[in-house]
C-alpha cells in the first residue's frame, strides 16, 4: 500500500479516536446525566467515571504524541480493554448499542495496524 494512503489512514483513525476519547474523558470527568445513567443501566457504579475520564484523555494524548513508542502501544491496549468492556457490557444487556463500541473497535485496528506499517519503515 502506498505510503500516502497509510499516512491518511492512520491520521483519520486515530484522529476519530482522539477526538472520540477527548469527548469521552470531559463528559466522564464532569460526571454528565448520560454518562452516569449509560453507567448505572450496565449495573457500574458512577464513581467508574472518574476512574475511566482521565484514562480516556491520557489515551487520547498518547496515541497523538509520537515520541514515545511505548506508551503509544499500551494506550492504544487500554482503548482495547475500554472498548471491549463497553461493547460486550452492552451485549451482555441486550442493549442494541453493542455495536458501536465495536466499530470503534474496528478504527482502532485501523490505526494500530497503520501506525506500525508507518513506524517499520522508519527502521
Amino acid at each position: 500500500m502506498n505510503t500516502t494512503v497509510i499516512k491518511v489512514l492512520y491520521w483519520a483513525t486515530t484522529g476519530l479516536i482522539a477526538v472520540g476519547n477527548l469527548f469521552g474523558a470531559f463528559a466522564y470527568t464532569t460526571q454528565s446525566p448520560q454518562v452516569l445513567e449509560g453507567l448505572a443501566s450496565l449495573g457500574y457504579p458512577a464513581y467508574l467515571a472518574l476512574i475511566l475520564g482521565p484514562a480516556k484523555g491520557l489515551s487520547a494524548l498518547a496515541l497523538l504524541y509520537p515520541k514515545f513508542p511505548r506508551l503509544k502501544e499500551w494506550a492504544y491496549a487500554g482503548v482495547t480493554f475500554n472498548v471491549l468492556g463497553a461493547g460486550l457490557s452492552h451485549l451482555f444487556k441486550n442493549d442494541p448499542n453493542f455495536v458501536t463500541p465495536f466499530i470503534f473497535l474496528g478504527l482502532l485496528a485501523i490505526s494500530y495496524v497503520t501506525w506500525r506499517k508507518l513506524e517499520a519503515e522508519k527502521a
